[in-house]
């Protein structure tokens, strides 16, 4: 009898949870496929194939987080062992005549299984622990329950499949249940031992434990469409499928596809939709663990913006869940705070409010539902723009709020902590273009840059015809001048305009002529580079420049790029070659650590800088193109500077808050740059060092604002390495610096005390910010370029107003609402930074 009922009920069983797990993905399948967006990802197969190898099966990413690591590894490689019991059970159940011990190397499955089945309770009881007892802030706003649900089922799974095999060993039948090579099923099963091995309970027990652990593998896996462990299945080819191309390069944008799309409903830029988004983008939706890295890493988040890279996954894919079930009018509003609030849900002044929607008491703030749609938008907020849209939630207003994008400084923290390679930063610049390009909707001071960068090819707003003034007594040649340069010193924007940035110009030119490198600059032939046209969405003016810039520099047949902005480098290096600009790119700290090693630029030990030095990670340089050790290198060399590394350094480094066009606009207290510079008080150097212009000036507002000038000072590592420069060179570089020095300083104080418009980030050192005039061209054009001159002509000249006064000091930030990293269990791994905040790097 047993013979037919048990392959019957195995057939039934399976047969079930097939139907109900292909109904559920048959729509999560269409609904990815229904993305518009084009987005190819089948190149590369040997990259892929190794990043499977290394951040799958290897748990790399995973890892780097010691305690979370471990419990998820133990987990993830114990089931991959335990497939293997799984399809022994369905085989028994089907095959009653089925005996394990006769498959060949029987006895090592069975010694893994018992193994691995103990490895992940283990990993269950620490994931339990972690979650509820230890609870690290990066599970705020996450799915508690759900989480608890999947860990007790896993649980329950496998201690159910142990009992199976113990009861079977206490029957007295160690040939089928292999009992020499099952330790701890044999151990376990002397808790049956009295029964004896000929009883009939313990029959019906063994049934019982191997049918019930069949049902819960089963309704399992019907169970993980609806959970936020699809990312079980979905892992896997999610990380598959990650972007092979630069890590700094954003998707182009086929604007002429757009424009002349034969469907007036597509001729649109970015996302308007759900379904504008590429099937890739949907596979993320479903991927996210809502670990929280990526939200303990983010410097929006954690300087209490209304931002954080988790929700703003888990929103787009609530959302899309809830068109699934029927739509907004279909499903559960009933709204709570999860984040603004403390434990008793009083309101917390100051805190970003998120608020969390579904099918749930009110007062259970941490105990959220299995769905429930977290977002920065009031409810109230939601159900007008739903009842504006029709009855369907909008995706702007109604999902995504306007401000949770503007805050991303698209530093590339929460792309870099993800362990399943979720893509955030090129969701928000999509979502970006269409406000920009279609909506005309953005900061006021991100639409002055964006004009200014349009009209006078500069977002400081400046003239033109003054991009090469700061070059003007350092014996600086032109490419016009002098072709067949080898190298072509792109100055970028900021070093040209920005009097404290001048002297990263100053300085590197200085190392360039000491080392007798063979260099040009542009001049007023040079024009930005685009890089925050595109990160603001306005992808049209990026390309416009791109376009021009390149081919300035193919006319010269320039082939080797020197960049002291990481911004400029990274677009050369990653985003120019889509439109025909293929350069060596370098930069400046490169090539700088290159002329040390060559002994072509000597250091002068006379020349000693006594200083306590920390270096601040670039993220375009550091995080998205993985230059971290030259400027370290570097600064190892200098006489007398003792370099210590900050808390957050290298890939953990922390933004400076400039990033994604944010240098453009206006940012509330707390600030990110004010974090930042706490984080370099925190260690024991006197000095900060840069890489980049944007840092550099961002150091200088937060040591201004924050009142610890008597305490910190910054400079470029450049600048460091000019001033201990050998010889002739060395008197000449001093004598430079200190003009432009001079130059800065008084253009500082010439300013100070006014209050004015900001374009930059408030009260930039060194070069106040201007309005850029108003002209008569579109802010952002859809047809051809507007025809506006070289220079601004005298009579429109932008005025220069004052910068505003120096901000009160920042108070301290609470590290329960804005943490920078976990407290306790898991830190990262902060590679790099070992033994505190004061570690001084190898020499």
């Amino acid at each position: 009898m047993t013979a037919i009922v048990s392959p019957v009920c195995m057939v039934l069983l399976a047969g079930g949870a097939a139907v109900a797990t292909g109904l559920r993905w048959r729509l999560l399948i269409a609904a990815m496929l229904a993305g518009k967006r084009s987005d190819p990802r089948f190149g590369h197969a040997g990259e892929r194939i190794k990043g499977f190898v290394v951040h799958v099966l290897g748990q790399a990413r995973l890892l780097r987080w010691p305690y979370a690591g471990i419990l998820h590894a133990l987990i993830f490689w114990g089931f991959l062992v335990l497939l293997t019991a799984i399809a022994q059970a369905i085989v028994e159940a089907l095959w009653q005549g089925f005996h394990f011990n006769d498959v060949p190397g029987a006895p090592v499955i069975a010694f893994l299984q018992d193994i691995f089945c103990v490895a992940v309770l283990t990993g269950v009881v620490m994931a339990l622990i972690n979650r509820l007892v230890v609870r690290p802030i990066r599970f705020r706003a996450s799915h508690l329950s759900d989480a608890v649900l999947i860990l007790a089922w896993i649980g329950t799974l496998l201690s159910l499949m142990e009992l199976n095999y113990a009861t079977l060993i206490a029957q007295g039948r160690p040939a089928w249940a292999m009992a020499p090579d099952r330790p701890f099923a044999s151990a376990l099963s002397q808790l049956f031992a009295p029964l004896g091995a000929n009883s009939n309970v313990l029959v019906w027990l063994h049934g019982i434990f191997f049918w019930a652990h069949l049902v819960l593998v089963f309704t399992f896996l019907v169970y993980l469409g609806y959970s936020k462990h699809l990312h079980i299945i979905s892992a896997a080819p999610n990380v598959f499928f990650r972007s092979t191309d630069p890590k700094g390069a954003l998707p182009n944008l086929d604007i002429e596809g757009v424009m002349n799309a034969e469907v007036e409903a597509d001729q649109h830029f970015g996302p308007v939709t759900l379904e504008h988004f590429s099937w890739k983008d949907m596979l993320d939706m479903y991927t996210c663990t809502e670990c929280g890295r990526c939200q303990t890493h983010c410097p929006a988040y954690n300087t209490g913006k209304p931002l954080s890279p988790k929700t703003l996954i888990t929103d787009l894919r609530d959302n899309l869940y809830e068109n699934l079930a029927g739509g907004y009018a279909a499903t559960t509003h009933d709204a709570h705070i999860v984040q603004g609030a403390d434990p008793e849900g009083t309101p917390v002044p100051g805190a970003a409010v998120m608020w969390a929607t579904g099918d749930h008491h009110p007062a259970a703030l941490h105990d959220l539902a299995g769905q429930f749609q977290p977002s920065w938008i009031m409810p109230e907020d939601v159900a007008t723009a739903v009842e504006a849209n029709q009855g369907v939630r909008p995706l702007f207003g109604g999902t995504i709020s306007d401000e949770t994008l503007w805050a991303c400084t698209t530093c590339g923290a929460c792309m870099d902590q993800c362990p399943v390679f979720i893509e955030h930063v090129p969701k928000i610049i999509e979502m970006r273009r269409h406000l920009v390009l279609d909506e005309s909707r953005m900061p006021k001071q991100a639409e002055t840059a964006l004009r200014g960068i349009e009209n006078v090819y500069n977002p400081y707003g400046l003239s033109h015809g003054s991009r090469a003034d700061w070059a003007r007594d350092l014996g600086v040649q032109f490419a016009a001048d002098k072709p067949e340069a080898e190298y072509l010193y792109w100055v970028g924007c900021a070093a040209s305009f920005d009097d404290r940035a001048k002297t990263i110009a100053t300085a590197l030119v200085k190392i360039l002529q000491a080392g007798a490198v063979d260099f040009a600059i542009l001049g007023t032939e040079e024009k930005c580079s685009g890089d925050p046209a595109r990160r603001i969405g306005n992808e049209y003016l990026f390309q416009e420049r791109a376009k021009e810039n390149v081919e300035v520099l193919n006319k010269y047949k320039v082939r080797k790029i020197i960049a002291s902005c990481p911004h400029c480098f990274n677009t050369f290096a990653n985003e120019y070659s889509a439109f025909g600009g293929e350069y060596e790119v370098v930069h400046h700290t490169q090539l700088i650590e290159r002329l040390l090693a060559d002994g072509r630029i000597k250091l002068d030990q006379s020349k000693r800088q006594e200083e306590t030095v920390t270096y601040h990670d670039s993220c375009y340089l550091g995080r998205w193109n993985d230059i971290f050790a030259p400027p370290r290198d570097i600064l190892e060399q200098i006489p007398g500077l003792r370099v210590v590394e900050m808390a957050r350094s290298r890939s953990e480094g922390m933004c400076c808050g400039a990033g994604g066009g944010r240098m453009w606009m206006e940012e509330e207290q707390p600030r990110v740059n004010h974090k930042r510079v706490e984080q370099a008080v925190a260690t024991t150097a006197t000095r900060v060092a840069t890489a980049c212009p944007f840092c550099l000036s961002m150091f200088d507002e937060g040591i201004a604002s924050k009142q610890l000038g008597d305490r910190l000072t910054v400079d470029d590592v450049a600048v460091y390495v000019a001033r201990s420069l050998a010889g002739d060179a060395g008197d000449d570089a001093a004598a430079a610096l200190a003009g432009a020095q001079q130059t800065a300083d008084q253009s500082h104080s010439s300013t100070m005390g006014a209050t004015a418009p900001v374009v930059a980030a408030q009260d930039q050192p060194g070069q106040a910010p201007s309005e850029v005039p108003e002209i008569d061209t579109p802010n952002v054009p859809l047809g051809e370029p507007a025809e506006v001159p070289s220079e601004t002509p005298p009579g429109d000249q932008p005025e220069v107003l004052p910068a505003p006064e120096t901000p009160e000091v920042m108070p301290s930030i609470d590290p329960e609402v804005s943490p920078s990293v976990d407290p306790q269990v898991e830190p990262p791994s902060a590679s790099g930074a070992e033994g505190g905040p004061d570690t001084v790097a190898p020499g």
